[in-house]
């Protein structure tokens, strides 16, 4: 049964399915979050699209949309992500590195 809005608010701890792999994740915190669960070339992945205070139900609806679409093009988030967070050296620090003796 797809989330309303008061489901939402008011959701136990737990994984409560909206459908299509969209997912509220609620900890027993009280934090809930928005994570798409696919699958990408034989792998399961959990993707999450932000807390449930930033992203309002529909746009988590939207974001799961439009995310599913590139994934069935073969496009990786997950891969997408890691390679943002990846961290380039400076110049000083790769010379500094690299003539170290």
């Amino acid at each position: 049964m797809a989330l309303t809005v008061l489901k939402v608010k008011n959701a136990k701890p737990g994984r409560h399915v909206d459908g299509r792999g969209l997912c509220l994740v609620v900890k027993p915190s009280g934090a809930r979050t928005w994570v798409l669960r696919m699958q990408l070339k034989g792998h399961r992945r959990d993707y999450g699209l932000g807390s449930a205070h930033d992203v309002s139900l529909t746009d988590a609806r939207t974001a799961a949309a439009e995310l599913r679409r590139r994934v069935r093009d073969g496009f990786d988030p997950v891969a997408e992500r890691r390679k943002a967070r990846k961290v380039i050296p400076t110049f000083e620090a790769a010379t500094r590195t690299c003539h170290e003796t």
